[in-house]
């Protein structure tokens, strides 16, 4: 008998017991592993939900060392459960999952946000996933998973539409009266005297611009939906997008997907089918991330649980993002916590300008010394989030040739101070 033969001979023998044990979830065969490295022996392995120390156990729940001669391995794998697409019904639901509007196919719940005023959570989405392009109502049923996915208002209802930015279409089908008549009567002389050419009435407003597809809609049972996103986690705040900037999203269609950030502030025409088309202004451009199911999924940095924009459209080129201030200044929303953090930002804001402006003469008077701001400190070459007076000078010189006069003090009043080399001021005319 081979040597793995006789150790699931000893595990089918004993699986009973220890599987009885608390904490125990499986037992198989493994390598044993030290300090987190393979030795290449086989053992009976013993998976445990979490791994706890032997003066916590109680005799009965301790795993033996060995088993019949058979070395044993224990090793923690959490708690194990069936894994959902997420086209599946999700209770509790989170963002990166189907969802939508009862009257649509299927979008994506992009993430949790928090009404500004009365601190209710919400779901976000797209105004065309959560209120079908402007023809939703408040009130109206809002599916988990979404239509398209087999989800049914009479089972699947998880939230209702609370309110959402209105799309100003350029083209679309018309609401006129006139217009319609003018189109019926046009087609009825052209089929009198057998041309073959119809009239077609439209609705036309080449003006039209917009900044947000955006909406958020209200949970039933707050308890039915949680702040994170599958793959990403929870999302803290916000973070300006930048050129070249590693960004990341998690949806319905395509799961988790990387990108980077290609255009800024781009103009982009939208079809939104049914000969209806918007023109949107100063949106975020990535490579594709995405396919149509999507929309809706909340694009977050790539190195930071900080949210940049709301996917919304896209091409098998690119993909479209509503930048995210705009998305919360529209729908009056912030994220968790982000109401108290923005308040110590702008304290410590205010602060750090009250300092400028108290020692600035005194700062600008150093030798080498071309400038005094506020922004944020720099350690290690690295941005941090601490506010700091910032002082630019044309060169950062060793202070062994600095006259202690001339010399930056690491922080005024208690407040840090950060010096920038900025090199040599001057006007950019020819």
């Amino acid at each position: 008998m081979t040597e793995i033969a006789q150790i699931q001979q000893a595990r089918d023998q004993y699986k009973a017991t220890l599987m009885g044990k608390p904490n125990v979830v499986g037992v198989g065969v493994s390598y044993k592993a030290v300090a987190g490295e393979s030795t290449g022996e086989l053992c009976m392995a013993v998976l445990v939900q979490k791994k706890l120390p032997k003066a916590g156990l109680t005799a009965a729940a301790l795993v033996p060392p060995e088993i019949d001669g058979i070395r044993t391995d224990v090793i923690q794998v959490g708690e194990l459960r069936p894994l959902q697409a997420r086209t599946d019904r999700w209770r509790p639901a989170r963002g990166g999952i189907s969802l939508g509007h009862y009257q649509i196919t299927a979008g994506t719940f992009g993430t949790v946000v928090r009404d500004r005023s009365s601190g209710v959570r919400l779901i976000l989405s797209n105004n065309h996933v959560l209120a079908n392009s402007n023809n939703g109502n408040p009130g109206d049923a809002i599916l988990q998973p979404g239509p398209a996915d087999g989800g049914q208002a009479s089972t699947d209802t998880l939230a209702h539409l609370e309110r959402f930015c209105p799309i100003q279409f350029n083209e679309a089908p018309p609401s006129c009266g006139i217009a319609n008549g003018f189109a019926e009567v046009g087609n009825a002389l052209a089929k009198l005297v057998g041309s073959s050419h119809r009239v077609q009435a439209i609705q036309v407003n080449l003006q039209a611009t917009n900044l947000v597809d955006g909406a958020v809609a209200r949970p039933i049972n707050d308890s039915d939906i949680l702040d994170d996103i599958i793959d990403i986690g929870t999302v803290s705040g916000t973070m300006e997008a930048a050129l070249g900037m590693a960004v990341r999203k998690s949806g319905r269609t395509t799961a988790t997907t990387s990108g980077q950030i290609t255009v800024l502030g781009s103009t982009v025409t939208i079809s939104y089918g049914s000969g209806r088309t918007a023109t949107f202004e100063n949106q975020i451009v990535t490579g594709n991330m995405s396919q149509g199911g999507d929309s809706g999924s909340l694009l977050v940095a790539g190195d930071a649980q900080l949210a940049v924009g709301l996917l919304f459209a896209g091409s098998d080129q690119a993909t479209i993002h509503n930048p995210i201030q705009a998305v919360l200044d529209c729908l009056n929303i912030q994220f968790a916590g982000a109401g108290a953090s923005q308040n110590l930002q702008q304290a410590a804001v205010e602060r750090a300008q009250a300092v400028k402006q108290a020692h600035q003469d005194e700062l600008m008077k150093k030798a080498n010394v071309t400038g005094v701001g506020v922004g944020l400190q720099h350690k290690g070459g690295q941005r941090t989030d601490t506010v700091a007076v910032v002082v630019m000078v044309k060169e950062k010189l060793p202070l062994s040739q600095l006259a202690p006069e001339d010399r930056i003090p690491s922080e005024i009043d208690g407040v840090p101070v950060d010096v920038k080399e900025v090199g040599e001021l001057r006007a950019q005319s020819l």
